[in-house]
Parts: C-alpha cells; structure tokens; sequence
C-alpha cells in the first residue's frame, strides 16, 4: 500500500518582477509518507518557502508554477482543489506570526474563522478553547477575547499553531516556527508541535535554516540551494554519510557539543542570484570541489541507497 500523503514531481515555480523572471524554484521532486516529518534546510534564498507556497497556493499574484504536478493522497492538486484542502486537509504556519495575526480582529474570532470558513459542525467556541488550552495558553476561554498584541512572541507562535490544527489536517507546513524566539521558547514550541502531530498522527513539513532543530525532529531531510535539491536522506544519512559539498558546509558553521573548540568555517560568498541563475550547478562559485563541468552542466542526480541521494558531478567519480 502507498503510504505517500504528498508527491511533488518536477516541480518549476517563478516570480515576475519588472527586473525579469526569478526562478526560485527549479525541478524539486519529493514525497511526504504518512506520519513522517520531512524537514527542509538550506540558506535564505534557496527555495525552500517558494517551494511551500507555491504547493499552497499562496505563491501570491507575481508568482507562478511554471511546471510539475502535485498530488495529495493520490489526487493531482490544482488551483482550484488546493482552496479547498488548505487550512483543512493541509496547513500552514508561516514565519512571522505578528504579521500573519490580524491586529484588530481577537484571536478567538480568527480561530473561529478556519472553523466558519470549512462548515466545522461542532461547537466554535468550545473547540476554540480547547486548542488554546491545548497549546498551552490559558486561562483560554478568557483569553479567547484578547488581541495579537496581548501576547508575547511565544504565545503567538502557540496560537498560529492552534490555527492550523485546529482542523484537524492530514498535513502540516511549519515554515521556520521558531525563528525569533530564544532557545528556551523554541523547545517548547517544537515539543509542543511534536505532542500534536503525535497525537493527531499527522505529517509534518519543517522548513528551517538550522539543521541543529532537524537534528531532534526529522525523519528524512531536504538540502535545497538555488531552488534545487542538493541532497536527500534519512536524519542519519545527511548528519552521518554526508555527501554533497554544500551539505557538508552547513554541518562546518555548526557548532558540535562533542568538539566545543573546535573553530567554525563559514561557506564563503553569496548564493546565486536567480534571476539569472549558473548553467550548471547554482553551487559552483562557492564549492571547494568544483570541476569544469559543473560550470556548464547540470549535476545528475546520484543514488547512494534506497533513501539517499545527491547532485553533485562528484558522485561519477565515486
């Protein structure tokens, strides 16, 4: 039996500017299973919330999905059926949730409103309530009342999350959910996702920039730069067998707990700039292990194991 809940096969996604088109997100293939969390890393600009959001929807009126095909529990999503399944059978939390929060609306009446908007049969208010005292925010029948700018940084995080669960969805997006929070927040945030998602037994898409939060959370992991996947495979694979150079100089700028002094080594340069995106691989000007044909050709795709996978032109000489 197909476990798969999500495939995204080939997938092509732009923005045009009145500078050009920026293709942001080029060929990305990958499948979610059902109760797995795949988790997507990579530098700001690598494509890894255009990909999202364009499986969304959200992509907005500059941008476009200019090729590939998504489908959601074996059905080809289009425009049309993605307004019906998100923020029902698929959710979203996004970035920043001071701005994703209406300032003048109370939060039980934006929670309320996923519920209205998808015809929910029970009780609102009761429901409400019981996703706020489910993530933890309390007294909730109290604080239902209260507006975004009644509560700290956290405590919104919290609500953005009773929002897109609140629906009970089959898949959750969580693009960066603990991005401008102190350490001490950001556990609490993901041991909270981790307690839903395993209560509900829902699949998880975790994007992030920091491969230390994948570490405790994911079970298959993305590498993305210049809107292509770099490498693919389980949290073991990508932390153990590193393959790809670009992976491997993420895993540099971290600090390891098992080598304290040990001094960091930052990727030198910039990431590729898509509006006129490199020929061969978007990795080439910064790779220490670059060869001629990286310039002009785009890496194949090289199989490792049955789970992993990576793009790189070293994989003919291994």
């Amino acid at each position: 039996m197909n476990d798969e809940i999500l495939s995204v096969d080939g997938l092509h996604a732009s923005y045009f500017t009145t500078k050009g088109e920026v293709r942001a997100v080029d060929g990305v293939t990958f499948s979610v299973r059902r109760g797995e969390v795949l988790g997507i890393a990579g530098e700001s600009g690598s494509g890894k919330s255009a990909a999202m959001l364009s499986v969304m929807g959200l992509s907005g009126s500059a941008g476009k999905v200019t090729a590939g095909r998504i489908t959601f529990r074996g059905h080809e999503v289009t425009s049309s059926t993605i307004k019906e399944l998100r923020g029902k059978s698929i959710s979203m939390i996004f970035q920043d949730p001071m701005t994703s929060l209406n300032p003048v609306l109370s939060v039980g009446w934006q929670l309320g409103e996923v519920l209205r908007r998808h015809k929910w049969q029970g009780d609102t208010r009761s429901r409400c309530v019981e996703m706020l005292e489910r993530v933890g925010i309390v007294p909730a029948a109290e604080r239902l009342g209260h507006y975004p700018h009644e509560f700290s940084g956290g405590q919104r995080q919290r609500i953005m999350t009773a929002m897109a669960v609140i629906c009970n969805p089959e898949l959750l997006i969580a693009d960066e959910p603990t991005t401008a929070l102190d350490v001490t927040v950001q556990a609490q945030i993901l041991a909270m996702m981790r307690e839903l998602r395993e209560a509900s037994g829902m699949s998880m898409i975790l994007i992030t920039h920091d491969l230390g939060v994948l570490a405790g959370e994911a079970d298959r992991i993305l590498i993305m730069y210049g809107g292509r996947i770099m490498e693919e495979g389980t949290r073991r694979e990508i932390f153990y067998s590193t393959a790809h150079p670009y992976t491997k100089g993420l895993l540099r700028s971290l600090p390891n707990p098992e080598r304290p002094r040990e001094r960091l080594t930052p990727i030198d340069g910039q990431p590729p700039d898509l509006l006129s995106p490199p020929k061969g691989c978007p990795y080439v000007r910064r790779c220490p292990q670059a060869m001629r044909i990286c310039l002009g050709h785009r890496p194949e795709t090289f199989t490792l194991s049955g789970t992993h996978k990576y793009s790189c032109w070293l994989g003919v000489k291994g």
